[in-house]
């Protein structure tokens, strides 16, 4: 890809950052559900006594999805409801430029969000890590993030148009993530419990499955954006 693409995609991005900077409303209402996902589900767990090692990425995985489907869905809302998002498009001129700029602002939100919900729900859950595997954690929460992002943008570009975006998101959004939340709670598991051999093959799965659904929405998001 040029450099005049990257170019695009940088200002797009900044641009996009910069406004939810600016606001902090929608980052910060994310972070509020987050963090009342993680406080439910750690008194919950608490009061059935289970084994915390053995269900904290379970938990943890459906907190991120649920913040994921809020946070994903601001992605084209403001040139959607300011009227702009026909000039943006004219002003990128590829239309894969935008793809790119609105998955890493999707993908910066749901890691952000991360850093505060994870170490909380480690805490509150009173996991213990003699057995964690970090990096394999750190890879599995990176590769999960990256598939919920290229995934939301895609599902973002085909519904912020059309009548009931809002309901229409999450329904289309789950049945194409099942195989990406399998890998990534299989995948955090395994770092957790320090079983990281038996997971790898989920890893792959994860990175195969982050590419095909980057790459494919990349080249025929001209048609996405039709809906």
């Amino acid at each position: 890809m040029a450099p005049n693409f990257w170019n695009k995609v940088f200002l797009i991005f900044k641009k996009d950052l910069k406004d939810e900077i600016r606001t902090l409303s929608h980052l910060l209402g994310t972070l509020v559900f987050g963090l009342m996902l993680v406080f439910t589900f750690s008194y919950a767990l608490q009061l059935a006594d289970l084994e915390t090692s053995r269900v904290f990425s379970a938990a943890l995985w459906v907190s991120i999805y649920f913040s994921a489907s809020l946070a994903l869905q601001r992605a084209f809302a403001k040139e959607v409801e300011s009227g702009t998002l026909e000039a943006l498009l004219m002003g990128s001129g590829d239309r894969g430029v935008l793809f790119v700029a609105k998955f890493l602002y999707s993908l910066s939100l749901l890691l952000i969000v991360e850093l505060v919900v994870v170490p909380l729900m480690w805490v509150f859950m009173g996991v213990t890590g003699h057995k964690l595997h970090l990096g394999l954690l750190v890879a599995s929460l990176f590769l999960g993030s990256w598939g919920l992002a290229a995934i939301g943008t895609m599902l973002n570009g085909m519904t912020t148009q059309l009548p009931g975006s809002r309901l229409l998101f999450p329904l289309l959004m789950f049945p194409l993530l099942i195989p990406l939340l399998m890998g990534a709670v299989l995948t955090s598991q395994g770092a957790v419990l320090g079983e990281t051999q038996s997971v790898m093959g989920w890893v792959y799965l994860l990175l195969a499955f982050d590419l095909i659904f980057t790459v494919v929405p990349l080249l025929l998001f001209d048609y996405v954006l039709e809906g």
